[in-house]
């Protein structure tokens, strides 16, 4: 009798330590009939905003008070699907986290209360470049904490040609020692001081002299018909202006003067044969044709972030320029979060809660 005694203890035990089920270090508990996590933190020990943050579709915000698109959360079954929209020009999704849960302190968090996002029902941190994406999660609860990563708009080539100026006003300044001309853009989004270098030999232009209005293209793109002789040397171009070509050592003899470079880049644009050239300065035309023979190493070159890029400025009836414009293509990573309630912590994440009304 004391072993069947015995016996039914020890079984009673079994059952009672098998009550509650442990799944990655977090007890799961049952709310409308749905299994849910429930996290390490005490609701208790932290005040969580529970109005004002619901709804099917939030803002995303970007770097605390930037809208950047939105997302939208549609309930499929026993899941929730999740699209992210990013409808702020020049940014996309590079990364994207989801949670879910039954309360709000039942996201993985720290013991302040700031987010563990790696803990997330759902982390992806190697999303490819998107404007849309979709991520489908169970649903364990009402409570959804939505974040992500956007890159934004100075981070390509594409995007920096983009954002030219279709004008702008300069002013000529000083002729060499590094260039032909140097001009100054006073305003606009290519304001500063540059080195310039003359496209058609055919028209003149002043020194110290204030042009407006000018049209302003990208070497690399579509160019207007008929404006320049040989566009389609304006690769080899861009690779010498890459070169920084001018005080180097020429073989022929001397260094490179602004004038072989002047003359190689007519030669290639222009129509221009070798000659006296009134304003040309110092040139060698071996020189030159040293130039022109590395020039050969351009074909089909694209400059790329960190090289510079040619920027044609054409005023009509002077001669165009053309100015080595520095790709800097600096990233951007900003964090987003659908709007909602912020998180007890001391960073500025939210969460939301889901609903159809």
């Amino acid at each position: 009798m004391k072993k069947l005694l015995s016996f039914m203890f020890i079984a009673s035990l079994l059952v009672v330590s098998c009550e509650v089920e442990q799944f990655d270090g977090q007890e799961l508990t049952s709310v409308d009939g749905k299994a849910s996590k429930k996290g390490n933190v005490s609701a208790s020990s932290l005040t969580f905003e529970m109005d004002g943050c619901s709804g099917s579709e939030r803002d995303l915000i970007a770097g605390q008070n930037m809208v950047v698109g939105t997302v939208s959360v549609e309930e499929v079954g026993e899941d929730y699907v999740i699209t992210y929209n990013i409808t702020e020009e020049g940014y996309c999704l590079t990364e994207a986290h989801v949670d879910v849960a039954t309360l709000p302190d039942y996201f993985p968090m720290t013991k302040s209360g700031n987010p563990k996002i790696g803990n997330f029902d759902y982390v992806n941190d190697v999303v490819e470049c998107n404007q849309n994406y979709t991520v489908t999660v169970a649903n364990t609860g009402p409570w959804l904490a939505v974040h992500g990563v956007v890159v934004c708009a100075t981070n390509s080539v594409e995007a920096i040609v983009d954002n030219l100026p279709e004008t702008a006003d300069f002013c000529t300044t000083v002729q060499g020692p590094n260039s032909y001309l140097n001009i100054s853009i006073p305003e606009g989004p290519l304001a500063g001081d540059f080195e310039a270098w003359c496209v058609d030999n055919d028209k003149g232009i002043e020194i110290n002299t204030c042009y407006d209005g000018a049209d302003v293209y990208s070497s690399t793109g579509s160019l207007p018909d008929g404006t320049f002789e040989y566009p389609e040397n304006f690769d080899k171009v861009n690779y010498l202006l890459n070169q920084s070509i001018v005080g180097q050592p020429c073989t022929a003899g001397g260094v490179y003067t602004y004038g072989d470079l002047q003359l190689a880049i007519w030669k290639l644009l222009d129509d221009i044969t070798t000659g006296s050239i009134a304003g040309l300065g110092a040139y060698s035309n071996a020189c030159v044709d040293e130039i022109l023979a590395m020039a050969e190493a351009g074909e089909g070159f694209e400059p790329e972030c960190g090289q510079v890029m040619g920027v044609i400025v054409n005023k009509a009836g002077i001669q165009p320029l053309i100015i080595p414009y520095p790709l800097e293509c600096s990233p951007c990573d900003e964090t987003i979060w659908a709007d909602g309630c912020s998180f007890p912590g001391s960073n500025w994440a939210m969460y939301f809660e889901y609903s159809d009304n």
